[in-house]
């Protein structure tokens, strides 16, 4: 958009605004005269629904009504009245259309002069947002439960709450050519690490887009390229989840309209973290190992099991190659193992397309087709339903930590190289899979670190969960050279 300034005609400037937003029916230019000797013409312009319009009455219009006998009409006018009648917290003035443009879109109010090159604006942004409630998508039994909001200055207010310290920063950017979406960059200045936020803002400006609905975007632009199914940022709902990244060195990205934050670097460890380790004492040592443990069956137990029912099947003691592999169901193992994931996933997808109410019903009539049916008629083998279920209840176990995209692909992958080449070729391709993993980086950060690269002081909190005071005390490195 061309820079241009403001007309000292107040109605060529009313009909310029009227003409960018096309004529729009909530758009309000309120008409003021003043009552005095060197009486002049005001214009309150705003965009009815997103206004708080009790404020803007009491503060601006009601001060602008009463009689000025002792303003004069001069070039010292706008600045009188904002001294004087604007009884604002926080008033700025401009001489740029754009600026005034999109100060009526975010939801403020203007002020305008009749013979003044200069507007008023006066910050009344009133936009519905829902209550605070409990995050649902990251539980824990013990611990803050306020999540995140739609509302980006309602997450750093409740941020703030938590880092009580004038260290902590906010950086504002915004995006979009046609509709523009605040960002904020949150870290605390003293404790985050300087090449991870260069390194954050390099990769936000070179963010070109017409608008910005959703925070997958700003996502994809903080991984950089080449793309990856593995998540090399991660997003959080919890407040202790973003505040404990911000006291870690890390960096926290805010969309507006968007409840949840963007925390990088992440790594692949933290995916077998969980909030509730750092609020009661019971799991500390297990609850990780456990999470480690469903990882690895989620991805290689379907490609185990068919790599055994085509390659090994004769190394196993007969009655148990009878129990567990198939033996005259219609499907083979590897088809049978397809179609049930297959059916999984649908049975997932589906339970977000439906009415809550129906969901008891999928899964009744889920249940009965492939679980008695699906096997009563011979048709899958029940070691393959159970292998199945319990790939299923191991990837769900990780899916809020966005390793669920990661684990669908490779579990389909291993299950066709099971299928070819049997245990030799899951051994290679796992091999091919860690070096893959080694390579990658997040904000220029080692995907697998501080296992690779090896960095002893850091693995306290990684495969178990330390001594609280001594994980508080700590301080962690990224890019940085340890001392």
């Amino acid at each position: 958009m061309v820079k241009q300034e403001l007309k000292d005609c107040l109605q060529e400037n009313i009909s310029n605004i009227k003409n960018t937003f096309h004529h729009t029916s909530d758009l309000i230019a309120r008409k003021i005269k003043t009552d005095n000797k060197s009486s002049f013409e005001i214009n309150v312009v705003y965009l009815d629904g997103i206004i708080d319009t009790d404020r803007i009455q009491e503060y601006v219009v009601k001060p602008l009504l009463e009689p000025f006998k002792t303003v004069e009409f001069n070039e010292s006018l706008i600045d009188e009245m904002i001294e004087r009648f604007i009884e604002a917290a926080d008033v700025n003035t401009t001489n740029q259309y754009n600026d005034l443009i999109d100060a009526i879109v975010q939801g403020n109010t203007v002020i305008l002069i009749n013979g003044y090159q200069k507007g008023i604006i006066v910050p009344s942004a009133k936009w519905k947002e829902r209550s605070l409630e409990e995050s649902l998508g990251e539980r824990s039994p013990r611990g803050p439960v306020v999540g995140l909001t739609e509302q980006m200055k309602t997450n750093i207010n409740l941020i703030r709450s938590s880092i009580k310290t004038p260290d902590l920063c906010v950086e504002a950017m915004e995006f979009g050519t046609i509709s523009k979406t605040a960002v904020s960059i949150l870290f605390i200045e003293g404790t985050v690490d300087k090449g991870i936020l260069m390194e954050v803002r390099k990769r936000l400006n070179g963010l070109k887009i017409k608008y910005l609905l959703n925070s997958k975007v700003v996502e994809d632009a903080l991984e950089g390229k080449p793309k990856t199914f593995f998540n090399l940022v991660r997003t959080t709902v919890r407040i202790d989840g973003v505040t404990s990244s911000l006291y870690e060195g890390r960096v926290a990205i805010i969309v507006d309209g968007i409840p949840h934050a963007i925390v990088a670097p992440t790594l692949f460890m933290e995916m077998f973290q969980s909030p509730d380790e750092y609020h009661i004492k019971m799991g500390w040592f297990t609850n990780r190992l456990i999470r480690m443990i469903a990882f690895i069956l989620a991805v290689y137990l379907p490609g185990v099991y068919v790599a055994i029912a085509n390659f090994h099947k004769k190394d196993l003691p007969n009655n148990l190659s009878k129990a567990l592999i198939t033996k005259d169901e219609l499907m083979p193992t590897f088809w049978e193992m397809l179609f049930l994931l297959f059916f999984i996933r649908i049975l997932f997808d589906s339970s977000f397309r439906i009415p809550k109410s129906a969901v008891i019903l999928l899964s009744l009539i889920g249940t009965i087709v492939v679980g008695e049916t699906a096997v009563t008629a011979k048709l899958i083998h029940p070691v393959s339903l159970i292998i199945v279920g319990i790939t299923a209840i191991c990837s769900y176990l990780l899916a809020n930590r966005g390793t669920l995209a990661a684990e669908n692909i490779l579990r389909f992958l291993f299950m066709i190289i099971a299928h070819f080449f049997g245990f030799s070729g899951m051994i290679i391709a796992a091999t091919i899979q860690i070096i893959y993993m080694v390579s990658l980086k997040s904000i220029g950060v080692p995907f697998l670190s501080p296992v690779i690269p090896f960095k002893m002081k850091e693995l306290k909190d990684i495969f178990i969960r330390a001594d609280l005071q001594t994980l508080i005390n700590s301080k962690n490195t990224y890019t940085e050279d340890e001392d």
